[in-house]
């Protein structure tokens, strides 16, 4: 397809913006030449997307799809029309393509219409409908269903007719009875008097495959002597395996094109109630049930699992091997190293067949109660069997044997130079067997086998992994420690960054590229799994080395995160870390033991039947775990907290999986296991919404009432006036007389949670104590005996009689501060005394304070 005339694409005009014009006619400009270049790509693609889509190609065989059937479909483009053909119905389509869609009209057996096709945008499938809303889809086909669909079929021998109906038949087993419709000529229906339509004929064909499906015989057993030129029917008796059950084949002669003396052999189509007996007492070994389409991948027979091994390949490929290891016994191969290993000797053995030939499936037998093994091919190397495998469950499968999968490799080897059998359904070879197909190529010398099984080419890539894994894995761990700042080094750590994540990520990664290795040169088994193990060990030890290590420095980061965002869990994170980094060891551990081989399912098993032996000698580390649990469910505790445990005060330090730190006032470590920790009494300093401030304050016993009521007065007066102090439930009151004073208690509460800061408080508290003893004219008892050698000069006579006269005077006004000050009074002392005091550096002057 040409275009017939070109777009002009405009581009936006940018002109020079002189130095000093405005910024905004600048970000204009940008903004223009942005959507100038955004509309000229967006042209591009649209471009781009027209000629795609005038490149739509039709023409193709495609494996289509409706309702409840389905036809393959040869199509033939030639400019936009297309026409094509469906003979498994005796189909007919016609239509015209316009870009990705394709329209027209349908004619076969079941009737007419018309239909709209719409080609992906991969050129591979296409979606469609026809009539009144009927879906249709469709896509490519491979080569291989191409060809045995729609190439030539032989009808020159009973043999060839019979192979070329099986093969279509096989292809027509996963429910797409349609395929069979191409090889109707292949069938006579002589014995049906009716006229018989497309849809009956290819019923008939697959009950008849069904019987012959239910069938063990070799093709090529068919082959009749030298007097079938003279005859016009050829009769072969076949069997099932298993019951020895009979069935007869009929095949029939008839004069081929004129002149070419050629005659064409048909098998011939026994009447349909017939046949139906017929499959119903073949069926009797499967219970009277046709097998589901499915149902050989359960690995019932020999045939069931050389058809699952056969069809399962592909998926292998792709990456899906699970169910193609199923139909190998690899209980030979160590577990660690039984995928990968497996996979290969699997595409030993495929090579193997494609050399031998891939036979027809019923060819093998299908008795599920066969007592012996199957044996497909025999070399002086080695044999390709199938034998019944009982499995760990007590069911039993049909198997390629553990000595065929053994000798796989050796049987390639003395086989390689034989041509493949068929080249068209051999496929893609892995990238081990295109190495060594290119090596090949090189010099034949190359694959010369050394002693212990290896080839030379396969020395040579072991060295080169070396050389190249090496440097690579020092460039890829300074890279890492660059990104992951591993090499920065704590104070508080023994071991250099060296030791605890460079050398293992080295380790790791030479590890890796070595594994990465071994699946690609496809090395024998005597050196492949002792690669393969010192590999895993290397893997265990260094992987559970550094990812240890590496909890320590995710538990940093946490720690840090959750200080600079103020939440903090430590017992969470504490926990956390010790239950990762015991798993980080118990899965080194365990992954230790599978790379070796060593049955530790029968150790995890033998600890439940020594459960409680285990328990009692462990009794104390799960009273730890338990506390420890209780700890994060209760959080009395957090790091930080400063608290009283028993006889122990100090700062806790670290919650850990079996104990608690503590850092004690005089600097040591004290360590309490987690189940006696539990169960002390915390007393947590730290979670104080206030500090008590109590204390007693004694008297000279010459103090008189008066003076006690100033001072009581005076305390009260600053307990309210102070700040930091919580007015309720603040208090001073004459307790009582002592020995040698009279007695005032003090009790009130500090706002702050801070010792520090409560300590400034209370020396505060305690200066204002004395200013207020001192003003009153009385003095502070103490507990002494005083031997008076001058004349005692007694109380303050001027002070007194000035407290007297003050007390006096509020008796007077009714204004006593007893037993108590009044609300009034009390609200407008509250918060009027400056703290910190006068003339201390962070000194604010309150407004409204007493002068």
């Amino acid at each position: 397809m040409f275009f017939n005339r070109k777009k002009s694409i405009r581009y936006p005009l940018i002109e020079a913006v002189p130095a000093g014009r405005s910024s905004t006619l600048r970000q204009r400009s940008r903004a223009a030449f942005v959507a100038g270049l955004v509309l000229c790509m967006a042209q591009i693609l649209a471009m781009s997307s027209t000629a795609l889509a005038q490149e739509a190609d039709w023409t193709g065989v495609w494996d289509t799809q409706w309702r409840d059937g389905g036809a393959v479909m040869e199509l033939r483009q030639n400019g936009n029309r297309v026409e094509g053909t469906y003979p498994g119905f005796e189909g007919v389509v016609q239509g015209r393509v316009d870009g990705d869609e394709l329209s027209g009209t349908w004619v076969d057996a079941a009737g007419e219409g018309v239909f709209t096709f719409v080609m992906s945008p991969d050129r591979q499938s296409f979606m469609g409908r026809f009539g009144t809303g009927e879906w249709w889809t469709g896509v490519r086909t491979d080569t291989d269903m191409a060809q045995t669909l729609f190439g030539g079929l032989d009808l020159s021998s009973p043999e060839q007719t019979l192979r070329s109906f099986l093969r279509a038949g096989q292809r027509a087993g996963e429910g797409r009875s349609d395929r069979l419709g191409v090889v109707i000529q292949l069938l006579d229906f002589s014995a049906f008097e009716d006229p018989l339509t497309a849809y009956d004929r290819i019923d008939l064909a697959r009950l008849l495959f069904q019987i012959i499906d239910r069938l063990t015989f070799r093709v090529w057993e068919l082959r009749p002597g030298d007097e079938i030129e003279e005859k016009r029917e050829y009769t072969v008796e076949l069997m099932q395996a298993g019951s020895n059950l009979p069935y007869t084949l009929r095949f029939r002669a008839t004069d081929g094109p004129e002149g070419t003396g050629d005659r064409d052999w048909r098998l011939v189509v026994p009447p349909e109630d017939e046949m139906r007996a017929s499959l119903e007492a073949l069926l009797a070994m499967h219970d009277g049930v046709m097998p589901h389409a499915r149902q050989h991948h359960e690995l019932g027979s020999p045939r069931a699992t050389m058809r699952t091994f056969l069809e399962q390949w592909g998926n292998a490929r792709a990456g899906n091997a699970e169910l193609f290891l199923t139909t190998m016994d690899l209980s030979q191969i160590p577990a660690a190293v039984r995928q990968e290993e497996g996979a290969l000797l699997g595409e030993y053995l495929i090579e193997v067949l494609h050399r031998v030939g891939l036979p027809l499936r019923q060819e093998i037998p299908d008795n599920p109660n066969r007592r012996g093994p199957y044996t497909h091919f025999v070399h002086p190397v080695g044999a390709v069997e199938i034998h019944r495998v009982e499995q760990e469950d007590g069911s039993t499968r049909w198997q390629f044997s553990a000595e065929t999968m053994a000798s796989a490799r050796q049987l390639f080897m003395a086989l390689e130079d034989m041509p493949l059998a068929d080249v068209d359904r051999h496929g893609e070879s892995t990238p081990f067997f295109e190495i060594r197909n290119q090596v090949r190529s090189v010099h034949r010398d190359l694959l010369h086998e050394t002693g212990s099984g290896m080839e030379l080419w396969q020395w040579f890539a072991l060295a080169l992994w070396l050389l190249i894994s090496i440097p690579m894995s020092w460039l890829l761990t300074w890279v890492v420690s660059k990104l992951f700042r591993l090499r920065e080094m704590e104070d508080d750590r023994s071991l250099s960054p060296e030791a605890r994540f460079l050398w293992p990520l080295r380790l790791i990664f030479i590890a890796a590229i070595g594994m990465l290795a071994l699946r690609t040169l496809g090395l024998p088994q005597t050196v492949d799994i002792p690669l393969r193990v010192l590999i895993g060990v290397t893997l265990s030890i260094a992987g559970g080395w550094l990812v240890y290590h590496l909890v320590d420095k995710v538990s940093e980061v946490l720690e840090a995160h959750s200080q600079r965002y103020q939440y903090r869990d430590e017992i969470l994170r504490s926990l956390a870390i010790s239950i990762v980094k015991l798993g980080v060891i118990v899965g080194a551990i365990l992954f230790l033991a599978e790379i070796l081989s060593l049955p530790y399912q029968g150790v995890l098993a033998g600890l439940g039947i020594g459960g409680l032996a285990v328990a009692l000698a462990a009794r104390s580390t799960l009273e730890n775990f338990i506390g420890g649990l209780t700890l994060f469910a209760d959080k009395p505790v957090e790091v930080g907290d400063l608290c009283k445990l028993g006889e122990h005060l100090g700062v806790i330090e670290g919650i850990g999986l079996r104990s608690v730190r503590v850092r004690s006032l005089a600097r040591t470590v004290v360590t309490i296991p987690n189940a006696e920790f539990v169960n002390l009494n915390i007393e947590n300093l730290t979670r104080r919404d206030r500090i008590l401030l109590r204390t007693d304050i004694g008297l000279r016993y010459e103090t008189t009432p008066d003076q006690l009521r100033w001072v009581l007065s005076g305390i009260r007066r600053l307990l309210l006036q102070h700040p930091m102090i919580t007015p309720e439930p603040a208090r001073a009151r004459f307790r009582g007389f002592g020995d040698h004073s009279v007695d005032i208690e003090i009790f009130a509460y500090v706002k702050t949670s801070d010792f520090n800061e409560f300590l400034g408080v209370q020396e505060d508290i305690f200066l204002r104590l004395i200013e207020i003893v001192d003003e009153s004219g009385t003095g502070f008892a103490f507990p002494s005996m005083v031997n008076y050698l001058a004349t005692d000069s007694g109380t303050d006579e001027a002070r007194t009689e000035r407290t007297e006269a003050i007390m006096r005077e509020l008796r007077k006004d009714d204004a006593l501060p007893f037993p108590d000050f009044d609300v009034h009074t009390r609200k407008e002392l509250r918060d009027t005394l400056d703290y910190p005091p006068e003339g201390s550096v962070d000194f604010e002057e309150k407004s409204g304070a007493d002068p």
